[in-house]
């Protein structure tokens, strides 16, 4: 799940962030267009997400799903 968030970055990584950790979906990111960096969100747990990173654009990450596809969060943004 990935959410772009501008004005939104709060709503995105409080309440969307526990709504989905509910919902067990394993692997949620927030692109931070305004600070050019990614909230990374794993581990759900009942209420909430048990980890949580931040990446700038220099970083490398990969999805839970596809661990051998890398992505470079300097190339998520224009």
């Amino acid at each position: 799940m990935l959410e772009v968030a501008d004005n939104t970055l709060n709503k995105d990584c409080n309440q969307k962030a526990r709504a989905y950790a509910k919902a067990k979906i394993a692997d949620y990111w927030v692109l931070d267009v305004n600070n050019r960096q990614i909230y990374v969100f794993r581990e759900p747990g009942n209420t909430n997400y048990q980890r949580e990173t931040i990446l700038g654009e220099d970083a490398t990450l990969s999805l839970l799903a596809f661990p051998e596809i890398e992505v470079e969060v300097k190339q998520l943004f224009p």
